[in-house]
This record gives structure tokens, sequence and C-alpha cells, in this order.
């Protein structure tokens, strides 16, 4: 395991609840080196890792940019393509959860309710 604080026993139950919200095709939570912590991806689907570095670069990239226009940093990046969306949400001290979200589900939805998660892993100590 990283050096990432958040408890890697904790990560199934968080990798569980996402995935059971309605339109989340894929899901991982992430530490900021982007190291899997916990994932759901469908069978032989190979670039998990990939995925899980990508999403951490991104967030790490626009963090960045918030910072070089002194902008507080995001709590979520939002990355829309013409068949699914991926949401890449900062939770704790670097964790973060990603998902690849299916193209007719309610975004707003599932992005309150993947907020709401990073908030419950931010409070576990």
């Amino acid at each position: 395991m990283s050096s990432n604080p958040f408890k890697e026993e904790n990560a199934q139950p968080c990798i569980d609840e996402v995935r059971a919200t309605p339109g989340v095709a894929a899901c991982a939570l992430v530490s900021g080196e982007g190291a899997i912590l916990g994932k759901y991806f469908r069978e032989g689907n190979r670039s998990s890792s990939l995925f899980a570095v990508m999403c951490a670069t991104v967030l790490a990239s626009a963090e960045a940019a918030c910072g070089s226009v002194h902008l507080q940093s995001p709590s979520m990046v939002t990355i829309t393509a013409p068949d699914a969306t991926i949401l890449i949400v900062g939770a704790r001290d670097g964790t973060l959860i990603t998902a690849v979200i299916d193209k007719p589900a309610d975004l707003p939805t599932i992005q309150r309710r993947l907020l709401d998660i990073a908030v419950r892993i931010g409070e576990e100590a």
C-alpha cells in the first residue's frame, strides 16, 4: 500500500457504495500518486491502472491551473465524452474517487452522491 493514510480495508465499502449508484459503469478509489486502493471495472479491463494514474494527473493539473489564477483547489473534475462522463472527486489527503458514468445517467444526482461519499471519506481517520 502507498503512504496514503486512507485505510485499505475501508476502500471496498466505498467502492461498493459508488458502484451501487445508478449509472456508474466503473469506479476506483485512488491515491494522489495514482495507486489503486479499490476498484470495480468490467471483466477483462486491463487499463484500470492507467485510468487511475491519469485521473490523479488530471486532478493535479486542475489544482495547478486553479492555483495559477489564485482559485481554491477544485473538489471535482468532470470529463465529458460523447458516450460517457468521467468524474474525479477529491476526498482527503490526496485520495480521490473516480467514476465512469453512462451517458443517459442523472449526472447531477451522481455528482452529489460522490461528493457526499468524499466527505465521509474525509471524516474517517
